[in-house]
């Protein structure tokens, strides 16, 4: 497929993604407001903590996602229907086995911080060991599910995967909704129970689809051996990474449980909320770009490769900026009107986490092109302990008397660190050049921000605190930040394709 063709697929499965964005953000936010409304603060806390509890036991199956995913996509650049049966059935191995860990893990360790460490209060602990099991459950659905989900990615079969995703959406909200018939009492138990309902529907859509569409996953091959060792291996590094990612987020939601009460780790929670919604702006069209990505650099078609690392680093950042500069500015207003009731924490929560994304933003395509090359040990056990970090530090931090939002300074200060060994490591691994990253990619987004963001705040000052000064404020913002990346934040030659495209439009509609 020429570059032109490859350009047109990564789009059209963009713009799927994007619909399905849209509809998943605006059912997530609206589900979310009423799951806090039914539950209360306390218990929605709880569910937060001990369903990341259980979160923080999958880093072994994350690894193991990231070995799924990049071996399915080499293996359809290269074409060889046999050895992705192969890969495919050892993953599914693989997945099984990573299940059992993560059960004897949960049920020993688990329970012992769950019981000992965790600030839960006495009344509501028999219902938060319940939530406990129940979001084990659904954690075990979701690894067995994962092979499925990744040759559907692999596929690029794109509506199916907005399909499933608005599915589980809709679920999720009749799960909410169904809180508002029960009693007070009982509604954390149900909201679990429905939670891990919702997981198998949805496994079983991936299950079925699969089994239907893709010859390589119909039937389980002999077991490979070579194979096996091949992907334990890479899964195995990816895991320092993995980790590290566990460390910071789970990990961070563990720390706060042990030096505050629950309520913090609902502000914690519903901050990460919105995050996950603003980052679903740059990730829709990731999961787009990477099986390209991958499939160019087993091709060995390298110019692709580097133009795929350069422009989706520089887009992802200001498809970010667009929505998460007016969040960050009117967060206030806009989590009142989203919430009702606003914790504690959660404005402040929100804005470093909208900077975190930035930073996430810049470095997605950098993590995804280390995959392609298979070669990661290095950049794991560097990227991975540069991040492993963090939780300690935030440790020391709370140990000293500082407030909660510490430890999201201190993750977004070590994502930055981190960000910078990722180009250090892949100028030596694929010969990025740094001075062309820093030039076309790092320089566009700081005058980009450096415009945006103060001019924003400004505006803001001047604009009601209103509904309608938020829609006014909206489209001013992202005026401004649309003005800013068109002068500042691309070349000639991006303006001219611009021009060109705008020019193609006008005259299709005169005539």
């Amino acid at each position: 497929m020429s570059e032109s063709g490859q350009n047109k697929r990564i789009a059209k499965n963009s713009i799927l993604l994007y619909v399905r964005m849209i509809v998943v953000m605006a059912i997530g936010l609206f589900t979310s407001r009423i799951v806090l409304q039914a539950l209360g603060v306390e218990d929605y806390g709880i569910y937060n903590l001990v369903g990341g509890l259980v979160t923080f036991f999958t880093v072994i199956n994350g690894a193991m996602l990231s070995a799924t995913q990049r071996f399915i996509n080499y293996g359809l650049g290269n074409g060889d229907k046999h050895k992705l049966k192969v890969i495919f059935s050892t993953a599914c191995t693989i997945h099984l086995i990573i299940a059992a860990i993560i059960i004897v893990l949960a049920e020993t360790i688990g329970i012992w911080l769950l019981t000992h460490k965790l600030l839960i209060p006495q009344e509501r602990f028999p219902v938060a060991m319940l939530v406990f099991q129940m979001s084990m459950a659904t954690v075990i659905i979701q690894v067995l599910t994962l092979p499925y989900n990744a040759v559907v990615v692999a596929h690029e079969k794109m509506s199916v995967f907005a399909t499933i995703s608005i599915i589980q959406s809709v679920l999720s909200l009749i799960v909410a909704l169904s809180l508002l018939t029960s009693s007070d009492s009982e509604r954390l138990k149900l909201y679990a129970i429905l939670t891990c309902c919702v997981q198998i529907v949805i496994a079983l859509f991936y299950f079925f689809y699969s089994k239907a569409k893709f010859s390589e996953s119909r039937n389980w091959v002999k077991f490979n051996k070579a194979i096996f060792k091949e992907m334990s291996v890479f899964a195995g590094w990816c895991m320092v990474g993995c980790s590290a990612g566990m460390m910071y987020t789970q990990g961070l939601n563990i720390l706060l449980g042990m030096f505050f009460m629950p309520y913090v780790n609902a502000a914690r929670g519903l901050a990460t909320t919105v995050q996950n919604a603003v980052n679903q702006i740059f990730n829709n069209v990731q999961i787009a770009v990477v099986p390209q990505l991958i499939q160019s650099y087993a091709r060995k078609d390298f110019s692709y490769f580097y133009s795929l690392i350069f422009k989706s680093s520089k887009y992802f950042s200001f498809l970010l900026l667009l929505v998460a500069v007016p969040i960050a500015i009117r967060a206030p207003y806009i989590l009142q009107l989203w919430l009702g009731e606003l914790p504690e924490y959660v404005v402040i929560f929100v804005r470093i986490l909208l900077c975190i994304s930035l930073v996430d933003a810049i470095s997605g395509p950098l993590m995804r092109a280390s995959d392609a090359t298979g070669d990661i040990k290095k950049y794991h056990l560097v990227v991975g302990g540069v991040l492993m970090t963090i939780v300690p530090v935030a440790y020391i931090f709370l140990k000293l008397g500082y407030p909660p939002q510490s430890v999201f300074y201190t993750y977004l200060v070590i994502s930055v660190l981190a960000l910078c060994a990722r180009l250090i490591i892949l100028r030596q691994k694929i010969h990025l050049s740094l001075r062309a990253y820093i030039v076309n990619v790092i320089l566009p987004i700081i005058y980009v921000t450096t415009i945006t963001v103060p001019v924003s705040y400004l505006l803001s000052q001047y604009i009601s605190l209103d509904f309608v000064g938020l829609v006014l404020f909206v489209i001013a913002s992202t005026t401004i930040t649309v003005i800013a990346i068109y002068v500042f934040g691309i070349n000639d030659n991006e303006r001219k394709f611009i021009k060109n495209k705008v020019s193609i439009i006008l005259h299709k509609q005169h005539d």
